[in-house]
């Protein structure tokens, strides 16, 4: 964040300790990093996200009703807390760009309105350093928890210059028996260069404590096959590593 903010360690060490408050061309520089105004240093967080979610809000119900027969797929609040708490996930799949690479993230699993959604961030490229960094919230995705007969599915999109939609599929029944979700991830784009669609999925709840996020942390990247915990390792070869 100091290389995008053309500033240095110390600098960025001081304003984040409170010893220091940047001035006005660094804080709009901050503001644009992050996509927010200047309005949330003078409102609380939480009656920002109210002002946003009541101005402007178009009415879904029509539409939602109409593509999907009336029923309600989306996961409620407090459904499958039980498998998929609350809290950060660790996500494993062969990656979409480059052969012979796992991706491995991070992802948040939130309520909001009674309904449950996820947040991630697409990994760090290979090759990439600091400095080259995309800011944060174009590699940002967002989506919703949906439900089937014994399946659990998350649908997203990716804040990019290419729309991405995607799709993860997971069923149920593997929880019981491999004490994780085994899936499918399927995306929708043209940019796409090793002309993979749909590859296998493994989604491995965490236990909500510092150390275990950490260390699921310092595994997230671009991987290869040999770096990923033997467990994993056959259902992700089934996509032909």
């Amino acid at each position: 964040m100091a290389d995008a903010l053309d500033i240095n360690r110390v600098q960025m060490n001081r304003i984040l300790n409170g010893e220091s408050f940047p001035k006005p061309g660094l804080l709009k520089r901050i503001f644009d990093y992050f996509s927010v105004g200047a309005r949330i240093l003078l409102k609380p967080l939480s009656v920002l996200e109210a002002e946003e979610h009541q101005v402007g809000q178009p009415n879904y119900k029509t539409i939602l009703d109409y593509a999907l027969y009336g029923r309600n797929y989306f996961i409620e609040q407090d459904g499958l807390t039980d498998i998929l708490p609350n809290g950060i996930h660790l996500l494993m799949r062969p990656s979409f760009m480059w052969r012979n690479e796992i991706w491995v993230g991070l992802l948040r699993i939130f309520d909001r309105d009674g309904t449950r959604f996820m947040r991630g961030i697409d990994p760090v490229a290979p090759g990439m350093v600091r400095s080259d960094l995309t800011p944060i919230c174009v590699r940002e995705y967002r989506g919703t928890l949906l439900k089937s007969t014994e399946a659990l599915s998350i649908f997203y999109a990716m804040r990019m210059p290419n729309t991405v939609l995607g799709v993860d599929h997971f069923s149920i029944r593997s929880w019981s028996s491999h004490g994780c979700l085994l899936g499918r991830c399927m995306i929708m784009s043209n940019a796409n260069p090793i002309g993979k669609n749909v590859v296998p999925l493994i989604l491995q709840p965490l236990e909500q404590n510092t150390s275990e996020i950490l260390r699921a942390a310092r595994l997230s990247g671009f991987r290869s096959l040999d770096d990923i915990p033997r467990r994993y390792r056959e259902y992700l070869k089934s996509d032909g590593l």
